[in-house]
């Protein structure tokens, strides 16, 4: 399994240069004071969530499928280096937003720590759980047609969100909301934890059921 997360990690290798240069330069106009550091989180949430359809690419540009499952690992342990990748990535961008983080409250240029941290955690989530809505839908149809459908699903989420949230003033709501404290920001973000590692079991079982489908 760790020789099919060390594939992964040199396909991406090309992807990853130029993500931690665009990375260096947001987290660069963060210090210059242009943007605030909790917007290179959340950039960083989105670019990591994006880094999975480009390894289904090269895959099925390669027939990497034909070649990989004629080795002992079998479909169970692929799909699972995949999810792993996915994950390591995801703490790789959150170590690197950890960094900024300190370097700029060290000289600084934050205000809140905690709610920077907070935030930095709530986007790493979110990328978590936008590769667990991605990746069965990658499995099922396929890197272009699953871009097209995971950004059709994020919009729909988004346009449901927004129809039903303005209409009962929800968005007055979170705007009168108050930062939680720590004591409150704990339990929530291990409920949010334990949510999510469900919804990935779901989401590997799903991607599991759909690549055994597939005849390759």
């Amino acid at each position: 399994m760790t020789g099919l997360i060390l594939k992964d990690l040199l396909i991406l290798r090309k992807s990853l240069r130029s993500y931690l240069m665009v990375v260096g330069i947001y987290m660069a106009l963060a210090f210059a004071g242009v943007w605030q550091a909790d917007f290179v989180g959340s950039f960083v949430a989105v670019m990591v969530a994006i880094l999975p359809m480009n390894v289904f690419a090269y895959d099925k540009q390669s027939k990497w499928d034909v070649y990989g499952l004629s080795l002992p690992v079998g479909r169970t342990r692929t799909v699972a280096a995949r999810y792993l990748t996915a994950l390591l990535l995801c703490l790789v961008s959150l170590a690197l937003v950890a960094v900024l983080g300190s370097v700029m409250n060290v000289l600084g240029l934050i205000e809140d720590p905690l709610s920077y941290m907070a935030s930095c955690a709530a986007c790493g989530l979110l990328a978590m759980l936008m590769n667990a809505i991605l990746l069965p839908f990658l499995y099922k149809f396929g890197a272009e047609r699953a871009r097209l459908m995971f950004y059709a699903v994020m919009g729909a989420i988004f346009l449901l969100g927004v129809v039903v949230m303005i209409p009962m003033g929800g968005l007055e709501q979170l705007k009168a909301l108050e930062a939680p404290t720590m004591s409150q920001a704990i339990p929530i973000g291990a409920a949010a934890v334990v949510l999510l590692v469900l919804f990935f079991l779901v989401s590997f079982l799903l991607s599991l059921h759909f690549y055994s489908k597939q005849d390759v």
